[in-house]
C-alpha cells in the first residue's frame, strides 16, 4: 500500500536489469519498508515476457495477497540482432515492444482496478514520432504501444489507477553499445530522472530530455525531403 507520504509501497519493475528502470527505482524517495520486485527472466519471478502463460502466471503472482502499488514496465528490444534476418529482427520487436508489453498493460491495470489504486510507468520512445529509414520497425512498435497506453490511460480516469508514459530520446547504456549517438543524448541515470518527474507529473506523457517535447512539433512539421536528410545525419 501508498504509506503515509503517497510513497509507493509495493513496487515491481519488470524488466528488472533493465539500466533504466533500475536508475529510476534507485532515485524514487526513500523508504526502507518498501519492496522491490525485479522481474527478470530467471529467478522467483523469472518471465519468458514472449510467452503468454508466463505473463499470466506472473502478473496472479504479483497481485497474490498484497497490493502492487507501481510496475514499471522496462523491457524492450531494437530490433537490430545480427543472427536474426531483417523479418525476424521485425516479429521479435513485435512481440517484445507491442504484443508482450500491452498484454501486460492489461492484465496489471485490470489487477489495479481491483484494488482502487496503482500507477504503471511505460517506456516509449521519441522513435515514435516520426518513421526513419534507419529504425521505422523499431519505431513503429513504440508507437503502437504509445497510443495503446495513451487510449488506457483515458479510460481508466476516475478509477484510482493512472497510466504513466516516459518519451526518452537516444539513451547511453548496454542496449545503445555501439550506436552513433544522436543530439540530445541523455545517460540512464538522467532518465531515471526524468522516469520520477513521470511519476510525480499530473500529465500522462514526460519527455527525456524535455526539449524533445518541441523537436517532436519540428519533426512532424519538416518536409518529407528535408527530414531525410536530417534523419540520415
Amino acid at each position: 500500500m501508498l504509506n503515509g507520504f503517497k510513497n509507493p509501497g509495493r513496487i515491481a519493475l519488470i524488466g528488472g536489469e533493465s539500466e533504466i528502470g533500475l536508475s529510476i527505482v534507485a532515485q524514487l524517495p526513500e523508504d526502507k519498508s518498501r519492496e522491490v520486485i525485479l522481474v527478470g527472466r530467471t529467478g522467483e519471478y523469472g518471465l519468458d515476457v514472449t510467452n503468454k502463460a508466463d505473463r499470466e502466471k506472473l502478473v496472479a503472482k504479483l497481485f497474490e495477497g498484497k497490493d502492487l502499488d507501481l510496475v514499471i514496465i522496462a523491457v524492450g528490444v531494437l530490433g537490430k540482432d545480427p543472427t536474426l534476418s531483417v523479418a525476424d529482427n521485425l516479429v521479435q520487436a513485435m512481440d517484445v515492444n507491442y504484443l508482450s508489453t500491452v498484454h501486460l498493460l492489461s492484465m496489471i491495470s485490470d489487477g489495479m482496478k481491483n484494488q482502487s489504486h496503482g500507477t504503471i510507468l511505460v517506456i516509449s520512445s521519441f522513435a515514435q514520432v516520426r518513421p526513419r529509414d534507419d529504425n521505422f520497425g523499431y519505431g513503429s512498435t513504440k508507437a503502437g504501444l504509445d497510443f495503446y497506453a495513451r487510449g488506457l490511460a483515458s479510460k481508466l480516469n476516475g478509477t484510482g489507477v493512472s497510466i504513466k508514459i516516459l518519451r526518452p530520446g537516444f539513451v547511453k547504456s548496454k542496449m545503445t553499445e555501439g550506436l552513433t549517438t544522436p543530439p540530445f543524448t541523455i545517460s540512464s541515470e538522467e532518465c531515471g530522472r526524468y522516469g520520477v518527474l513521470a511519476l510525480k507529473s499530473t500529465k500522462v506523457v514526460t519527455w527525456a530530455p524535455s526539449i524533445l517535447k518541441y523537436v517532436s512539433v519540428i519533426f512532424k512539421a519538416l518536409p518529407l525531403p528535408i527530414f531525410r536528410k536530417i534523419s540520415q545525419r
